[in-house]
C-alpha cells in the first residue's frame, strides 16, 4: 500500500502489517483518518512527536474535505487541536479526546467489525484504538507501553 502524500511514507517496524490489513478494510475519508490516527497513536507510543503534527492536520483536513461528513466535524477540531501540541505531555492531552470520539465512532459500527480494537489504559482513565491487540500505550509510551486491556468489542 503506497502512503499518502505527507503522510508517513514509509511503514515503521511499529506499523505493522496488521495495521495494513485493517487499513486495507477502509476506504475513502475512513482510510485517511485511521491511517493518520494510527500515525500519531504509534509515534506517542514511541514517545516521538514525529509525525504527530502532519498526521493530525491531514486527519482534520480529510474530515473539513469530505462532503458525505461520515465524521462529526468535533472530530476534525480535536485532530486540529492536537496539531497544535508543543510537546509530548501536550500531544497525549490531545490525543485523549479524539481517540474517545474515534472509539464511538467505531463502536457505532461505522468501520468493519474486527478492523480496529479499543484499549484501555487503567492509569490514564482512557481508550485508544490500534489496529492488533498488542498493547502500545500512547498515553505512557515506553515507560508503561504495554498497560492496557483490550476490551472485547
Amino acid at each position: 500500500m503506497a502512503a499518502a502524500p505527507g503522510n508517513h511514507g514509509g511503514h515503521s517496524p511499529a506499523v505493522s502489517a496488521a495495521t495494513a490489513a485493517a487499513l486495507a478494510k477502509l476506504d475513502g475519508t475512513a482510510r485517511v483518518v485511521f491511517d493518520n490516527y494510527l500515525t500519531v497513536q504509534t509515534a506517542l507510543a514511541s514517545d516521538s512527536m514525529e509525525k504527530v503534527t502532519a498526521s493530525a492536520e491531514l486527519l482534520a483536513k480529510a474530515i473539513r474535505a469530505d462532503s458525505g461528513k461520515p465524521f462529526p466535524a468535533e472530530i476534525a477540531g480535536q485532530a486540529s487541536a492536537l496539531a497544535q501540541a508543543k510537546d509530548l505531555a501536550a500531544a497525549r492531552k490531545a490525543f485523549q479526546p479524539l481517540s474517545q470520539s474515534l472509539v464511538q465512532h467505531v463502536k457505532a459500527g461505522k468501520v468493519p467489525a474486527g478492523t480496529l480494537f479499543e484499549v484501555y489504559c487503567p492509569m490514564a482513565k482512557a481508550s485508544w484504538l490500534q489496529a492488533d491487540k498488542t498493547v502500545r500505550n500512547p498515553y505512557f509510551g515506553r515507560a508503561m507501553l504495554d498497560c492496557g486491556v483490550v476490551r472485547p468489542g
